[in-house]
């Protein structure tokens, strides 16, 4: 047994239940409050990972005002402590709300006679520079300090110096003088020199003072010619030209010019280093004969180092079109020099010459321009590839670029990928091999982008299967491979029928093989629209998992992949297909339901299936309509009803009315489809892709029938963009029964003058059913994976004191609703898309009340407040001030939105919603008064006890 040291702070690690933001915050104050040191710093060090937990501005304030009191009255190690906390949160400083009690308590350090004390202070200020850029006292405060006889403050002064050059302008204008002025004197050491010059790289606030510090630091690269005088001076240059971006050209000469001297190899490294800063930014801010300059110095060089330095450089200009376009000809300097090293014997070298061809290559392609010599640059890839792969020294990285190269240049000429295809299928032969994996992958990418390309390769791949199907214990490598090759299998047979050969390779795998790569196989084969494969894995799967939750899971998968194997058999009519894929459907959801937890709600999978149910519901209502054409004939008034309401199509009777109900179906489906592609932020484009086809097929489907049965309509071709893209090879097949239900459709508009259903519309309509029931159905990524998380959190005040309680509000006044939020990110945030903004739409609406039928109409109507926010460090704020127009209960709704780079809103939530309650005024009764005048009344308020009595005489 380990020894467990159990901490008094609650970490959630040990199965504790989940603590709020109060508790939390409670309990690390007890903490901060203990006469013990050690439990003192606990409780600091807790503090980032609170405010990355609870990142709200009360908290925020709160906690890093009761750190500030520990920081005023602790010693140095928790002071170092509450610095390190700045230093981590720094994206929730700008949340303090008190920031002068905040630089208050800190402040009244600098005071103290400990130098190590007043260090940490400047320190502290320096961390948290962003939201005290102006204070006149910290600048003085660190001016003073850069004075001192005490070396550790000194560093502390320079440290808090850079901070506030960065954020404050007065500031960096004010030390400009005096960081000169030590910099050249005589009597500051070397070592604090070199701390003291990259203050100077933010002085670009405005155009004199940059000017004035480029020539302060020109004028220092010869008066100091120590190699790390001219690395941090060269250093501070390129940061101070990277923010002005007017010194860029001359900061380019500069440091070509001192490529060209005979100096150290360091200072060459770090120059080229530099340019490769620079041409990030593009080749059209360097200077003209810039770029000859650096391609002139890489042909001449000989170093390994500065020789990959340099190709590096360039390799980042060449993603400037411009770059591309005046090294395009094939006899350029540009392409000689990549010539030269793409048959390098270091692999380093030949992988960044061939990108450089590759990038070329690919523009004149995009552009449509002519290319010479092309030939020779697929060649060397190839010759590269084969080395990389036969080569005894592993060089995995660099087999990686190769190989993305190759893609490239498939994805911009087709007609490469055969031959990437046919040299990668000659290194499939070794199952030891470690680069087996990431061929694999190759040609999983290859294959997705021309349908047949694989082909070749199957009886390869299947003999590589079983011998690997033979291995007693394979290792984890060669498991991978086994699910890399079934992939391969898919993508081959994409569009084609089974054979008995195929389908014993991929079972002998499963036979031998674990259960998640089983599962991995089987979710492989959804994604391509092999459902009665995964079927039988699914089928397998289900009883061998430890979990309820994971078992409902794979029964649902089975039940779906079930529904659509039966779509796809030819053995039955198309009614009992589809109402035996129905039943399974049925079955998937209810088990997708017991497989549900609160932290995974399986919220997309339950309603795409849901959709996917509606839909071949539709399609069976629709071949039943047109059934009823001869079974169901017109009723006698047909006449009458079409004199009166003027439409032709009642002649036909039933049959018109059920056919606009199919219309309705449709379209109710289309829009489903709609709302769920709005709530898939974090969806992958394969997803989205796949969503948008199945709406378009709703939508195609809801034109045909709408054709037939409805005056004025016609196939559109505007909303339906079958074939006009070209799409991955997972929804091809969907495209492709899309495209064929599109032909079929067409000749409902043969005669399209008729307002008459005929028996020809009938079979046409049954025939576009046909065709769509039997595309095979991708199911897409996003079901089984996502790859980029991002969740919207909120907040809003006020809250009831007791949950599940109203909020209450007096009469004819207003309430003020605060919607603070943060957005939360997975492990690769901004993978497919990101946030800009944030939409927060608050809504109110009455609560019915059976007593209060006779008011007034118009004010029922729901009140729909919106506003639009910026996040700043993933966190946003909103506020509204709601009225209520008369006394009852009322439902707030408060919903978020967000929106895209580009400009798309996506309908993520979350929603939340308060209840508030408004007294009713009280009514006023008037009653008539014995011994008063008939029009005099005396007005009682009902909650009054008065007893009337009889008139009486004065005594």
């Amino acid at each position: 047994m380990l020894s467990v040291r159990v901490s008094a702070f609650n970490e959630n690690g040990l199965g504790e239940p989940e603590q709020d933001a109060n508790s939390a915050l409670t309990e690390l104050d007890k903490g901060l409050r203990s006469g013990k040191v050690g439990e003192q710093c606990e409780a600091i060090v807790r503090f980032p990972k609170l405010f990355e937990k609870y990142p709200f501005p009360i908290l925020i304030n709160a906690s890093l005002l009761k750190l500030a009191e520990v920081f005023r009255m602790g010693n140095n190690f928790l002071r170092l402590c509450v610095l390190r906390v700045c230093q981590q949160s720094e994206k929730h400083l700008d949340k303090i709300s008190s920031v002068d009690e905040f630089v208050r308590r800190i402040y009244s350090v600098i005071h103290s006679n400990d130098p190590i004390a007043r260090a940490v202070t400047l320190r502290t200020f320096g961390a948290v520079a962003a939201i005290i850029p102006e204070r006149q006292q910290v600048h003085h405060s660190i001016r003073s300090s850069l004075d001192s006889h005490d070396n550790v403050e000194v560093q502390a002064a320079i440290y808090a110096a850079i901070q506030f050059a960065a954020q404050s302008k007065t500031f960096a204008v004010s030390m400009c003088n005096k960081v000169s002025d030590m910099i050249q004197g005589q009597s500051t050491p070397a070592s604090m020199k070199l701390q003291l010059i990259p203050i100077l790289q933010y002085m670009h606030h405005d155009t004199n003072t940059a000017a004035m510090v480029r020539t302060l630091c020109i004028d220092l690269l010869p008066s100091y010619p120590a190699k790390d005088f001219v690395l941090v001076t060269l250093n501070t240059l390129t940061q101070l030209a990277t923010a002005t971006l007017v010194d860029v050209p001359s900061q380019v000469n500069l440091l070509l010019q001192y490529l060209r001297k005979d100096l150290g190899s360091e200072v060459k490294s770090r120059c080229l280093q530099f340019l490769y800063q620079f041409a990030k930014p593009g080749a059209h801010l360097w200077p003209p004969g810039a770029t000859n300059n650096i391609i002139d110095f890489t042909l001449h060089t000989h170093q390994a180092r500065l020789l990959t330095l340099a190709l590096g450089v360039i390799q980042v200009l060449t993603e400037s079109p411009r770059m591309c376009h005046d090294y395009r000809d094939s006899n350029s300097k540009l392409r000689e020099l990549c010539m030269k090293h793409c048959y390098s014997s270091q692999p380093t070298v030949a992988v960044q010459a061939i990108q450089i061809l590759t990038q070329l290559l690919c523009y004149c392609y995009k552009e449509k321009l002519e290319t010479e010599r092309a030939d020779e640059v697929i060649s060397a890839l190839e010759t590269l590839i084969l080395l990389l792969t036969f080569s005894n020294d592993k060089h995995p990285k660099q087999l990686k670029l190769a190989l993305k190269c190759a893609v490239r240049l498939c994805e911009a000429r087709r007609e490469y990928c055969e031959t990437f295809v046919e040299l990668l299928g000659t290194r499939l032969d070794n199952i030891h091999n470690d680069c087996t994996i990431v061929i694999c992958e190759t040609l999983g990418a290859i294959g997705g982008l021309k349908p047949d390309t694989l082909l070749s390769l199957l009886a390869s791949i299947l003999n590589l299967l079983r011998a690997l199907s033979e291995i007693d214990q394979p290792t984890e490598q060669q498991t991978r491979i086994k699910i890399m090759l079934c992939t391969l299998v898919f993508q081959s047979m994409s569009d084609y029928t089974w054979n008995e050969e195929t389908e014993s390779a991929i079972f002998c795998v499963i036979e031998n093989n674990n259960l998640w790569a089983n599962y991995c196989i089987a979710r492989a084969a959804v994604r391509y629209g092999h459902h009665k494969i995964a079927n039988t894995i699914f089928n397998q799967l289900t009883e061998q998992v430890s979990s309820e939750h994971f078992h409902f899971w794979l029964v649902c998968l089975k039940e779906m992949s079930e529904a659509e194997s039966f779509l796809l058999t030819s053995d039955d009519s198309l009614v009992n297909r589809l109402e035996r894929a129905i039943i399974h459907y049925n079955k998937a959801i209810a088990a997708l339901k017991a497989a549900s937890t609160p932290s995974h709600n399986l919220q997309f999978q339950a309603e795409y299936m849901r959709i996917r149910t509606e839909f071949l519901q539709s399609l069976i209502q629709l071949i039943y309509t047109c059934n009823t054409l001869c079974i169901v004939p017109p009723p006698a008034i047909a006449a009458t009803i079409v004199q009166n309401t003027r439409d032709e199509y009642q002649r036909h009777g039933y049959i018109t009315n059920q056919l606009r109900k199919c219309v309705k179906e449709f379209k109710n489906c289309g829009d489903l489809y709609w709302k769920l592609y709005q709530t898939a932020f974090d969806a992958d484009p394969a997803t989205l892709e796949n969503m948008q086809i199945l709406q378009q097929m709703c939508v195609l489907v809801e034109q045909s029938v709408e054709s037939i049965c409805v005056n004025g309509s016609k196939i559109r071709d505007d909303p339906i963009e079958f074939g006009s893209r070209e799409t991955r090879l997972e929804s091809q097949q969907l495209t492709k029964a899309c495209c064929n239900a599109l032909t079929v459709a067409h000749a409902l508009d043969d005669g399209s003058s008729m307002t008459t259903i005929t028996h020809r519309h009938i079979e046409l309509l049954k025939k576009i059913c046909e065709v769509l029931s039997n595309a095979s159905l991708p199911i897409p990524r996003y079901f089984f994976q996502v790859l980029q998380c991002t969740s919207v959190k909120l907040a809003i005040s006020p809250q009831p004191r007791v949950m599940g309680e109203f909020i209450s509000v007096q009469a004819n006044s207003q309430l003020a609703v605060k919607v603070e939020g943060v957005i939360q990110h997975g492990m690769k945030p901004g993978l497919f898309r990101k946030i800009e903004e944030v939409i927060v739409t608050v809504t109110s609406q009455i609560q019915n009340n059976s007593k209060s039928k006779d008011l007034d109409k118009n004010l029922e109507q729901v009140a729909v407040l919106t506003q639009s926010v910026t996040p700043h460090k993933d966190f946003f704020t909103a506020q509204f001030l709601l009225a209520f127009p008369k006394g009852g209960q009322y439902l707030l709704a408060v919903e978020a939105s967000v929106v895209d780079e580009e400009n798309n809103t996506w309908k993520t939530g979350p929603r939340s919603t308060l209840t508030v309650k408004v007294p009713e005024e009280a009514k006023l009764t008037p009653i008539s008064v014995p011994g008063m005048a008939s029009n005099a009344n005396v007005i009682l308020m009902p909650e009054d006890n008065l007893f009337l009595r009889p008139h009486q005489k004065k005594p």
